[in-house]
């Protein structure tokens, strides 16, 4: 029946949402302590057995258990290593990160002062496990991993062989532990100013970069087309002098096809220069409220790639459209359009140049379901690890480490293409090709709303 396949179909993209919704927030968050991971999980699987001895045989306390500290150590130096990982383990990272901490925080340290009867040493103990919980991650995780560890420790206890529930010494510890529940968080919320003051130090800088380069880059471009104007001007009468025997300088005809050069040169990369300034704002910028239009794909595709400030022609060389004539109509901004297109080109002429293979096709579709732009290089491709997260705002990733940008191109090409009520998706095959897809609804019959 149609109606129960679309509110399944809604509901399955609602989960299907969510998921993803959940999966980019853990990687997020592992991805913030991934610096300090190795030292964190190799100090705290080292302190586990220590921590034993000293509370065993220096400070002995009511109960110990061996076995769950050396399962505290075992499940921490995995991540001591987890640069080393295999591909195939890293997507996992994530919900390990959070499954340790877990177990090793709220779960262990919960777990053991209820078993210890609530002493002080081990509410103080508890009390550090919340702090360090608290500083790892956002609010919502935190009430997750906290949630989830002290109920897996209360049904642990419950279920084992145990004494009476400390209930006096519960009373007592809830008022510290209220206290620290509710200012803890507050720390938490530092990095959400952190990322607000990342985009707007991004906007500033973007700002500053275009206030300051404009007016020089028009000052050359000012002087680049004078020199362009008179230059035949000034070599006719050098002509005109070498003929009447006035004594001149020779110029020889390499000398002349050099000025030549280097007039295109000079016209080529300040107009480059503009289209890197405006890429950048345009992606550093909220988008706003934007008018849309009826647009020819095709066109826009060919002018896009026409524009394009590619740094040789050996560049420009690698990028092909298809001769296949499909076309058709989108609804959307062509400014938009283009930097979308540009993003996806600069991506592609990177990696391709960086790998020193590969060749960019770009094509149309169009059928009954929908349209799509596809943009396909045979480039290194994406690790299977990096591909989920390459629309993630400032994530960028770099084979040897040394980064490739700031993390807002494809970010920006994701929020463009749904400002237009299209979808961009990528697949790649790591070593073989990369594959993005920008896909629009066919609300707009193909030659409608523009001029025959």
């Amino acid at each position: 029946m149609p109606g129960t396949t679309d509110t399944t179909h809604r509901r399955r993209s609602r989960l299907q949402q969510l998921r993803r919704r959940v999966d980019n927030a853990m990687f997020t968050r592992a991805r913030y302590s991934q610096p300090m991971m190795p030292v964190m999980c190799l100090l705290g699987g080292l302190f586990m057995p220590l921590y034993w001895f000293l509370w065993t045989y220096v400070l002995p306390q009511p109960y110990s258990n061996l076995g769950l500290h050396l399962a505290g150590c075992a499940a921490l130096l995995p991540l001591a290593w987890q640069r080393w990982w295999p591909r195939s383990f890293k997507p996992w990272l994530p919900l390990y990160w959070y499954a340790v901490i877990t177990f090793v925080l709220p779960f262990f340290f919960g777990y053991l002062w209820l078993r210890n009867g609530g002493t002080i040493v081990w509410m103080g103990a508890h009390l550090f496990s919340i702090f360090i919980t608290m500083m790892l991650f956002d609010l919502a995780s935190f009430a997750l991993i906290c949630s989830l560890g002290t109920a897996l420790a209360a049904l642990a206890f419950q279920l084992g062989p145990h004494g009476a529930w400390p209930w006096h010494a519960l009373l007592q510890y809830a008022p510290l532990l209220a206290l620290t529940l509710i200012l803890g968080p507050l720390a938490s919320l530092s990095q959400k100013f952190a990322d607000e003051a990342k985009v707007k130090a991004l906007i500033g800088a973007s700002n500053n970069i275009a206030h300051e380069l404009r007016t020089p880059l028009g000052s050359v471009q000012m002087a680049g087309r004078a020199i362009g104007r008179y230059l035949p001007n000034l070599l006719e009468s050098h002509r005109v002098a070498e003929r009447a025997g006035l004594p001149v300088a020779a110029l020889r005809n390499p000398h002349l096809q050099a000025l030549q050069r280097g007039i295109s040169v000079i016209e080529h990369e300040v107009n480059h220069a503009h289209t890197v300034i405006d890429m950048l704002l345009m992606a550093a910028r909220p988008m706003g409220t934007l008018q849309l239009e009826p647009l020819q794909a095709r066109a826009c595709v060919a002018q896009a790639l026409a524009r394009y400030p590619y740094a040789s022609q050996a560049e420009r060389e690698r990028v092909q459209l298809s001769a296949e004539p499909t076309d058709f109509v989108l609804m959307g901004s062509e400014t938009l359009l283009t930097h979308v297109l540009f993003n996806l080109l600069r991506n592609a002429l990177f990696h391709t140049g960086r790998a020193g293979k590969g060749e960019i096709h770009v094509s149309l579709d169009s059928d009954a379901g929908g349209h799509c732009i596809r943009v396909r290089d045979t480039g290194p491709g994406i690790p299977p690890d990096v591909l989920p997260r390459i629309f993630n705002r400032f994530y960028s990733y770099s084979e040897s480490r040394d980064g490739t940008g700031l993390g807002i191109g494809l970010a920006f090409s994701q929020s463009a293409v749904e400002r237009m009520g299209g979808r961009i998706s990528c697949r790649s095959r790591w070593g073989e090709y990369t594959e993005f897809f920008v896909a629009f609804p066919p609300c707009v019959p193909t030659g409608q709303g523009l001029p025959a």
